[in-house]
């Protein structure tokens, strides 16, 4: 007669504990992996719009030299500064730095956070909602209703 163990036995204990601490530090390993890649490539995309921004001043200032003084290229110019102060704002942010400033502020005011976070579920659950409702009332024709 066969018999069969149980893997919560305690001869087996040990490596079914062994088996779930390296599934969780696997688990873990890979979230962080994630967590990493998001982070860089938001950093990326930040950086590419500082710079697409900086090159759409360059572009307005020569833009607005060429055309005769006046009060469009005095709001051309200006658009161009405040443009430039954004790319450099872009160009020097910090994924990072900002996402452990959030974190800190979140300890600090944890009820405020919270609440900010049932805030924002609620209404992005409102707004999905809303979206499927309008995609079903579109393609509601009326055509049987009695």
């Amino acid at each position: 007669m066969a018999t069969t163990q149980d893997p919560l036995a305690a001869s087996n204990s040990g490596s079914v504990k062994e088996r779930l601490n390296d599934a969780a530090t696997q688990i873990k390993q890979t979230a962080s992996d994630y967590g990493r890649t998001a982070v860089d490539q938001i950093d990326r995309n930040v950086r590419g719009a500082g710079s697409v921004l900086h090159t759409t001043a360059e572009k307005l200032r020569s833009q607005a030299s060429s055309t005769e003084g006046g009060k469009v290229s005095d709001i051309a110019q200006t658009a161009a500064g405040k443009l430039d102060a954004t790319a450099s704002a872009l160009q020097g942010f910090d994924t990072r730095q900002a996402l452990a400033q959030f974190e800190n502020w979140s300890r600090q005011n944890p009820g405020i956070a919270i609440g900010g976070a049932l805030a924002i579920g609620f209404f992005l659950g409102m707004t999905l909602r809303s979206d499927s409702d309008s995609k079903v009332a579109s393609s509601y024709s009326g055509k049987y209703d009695y």
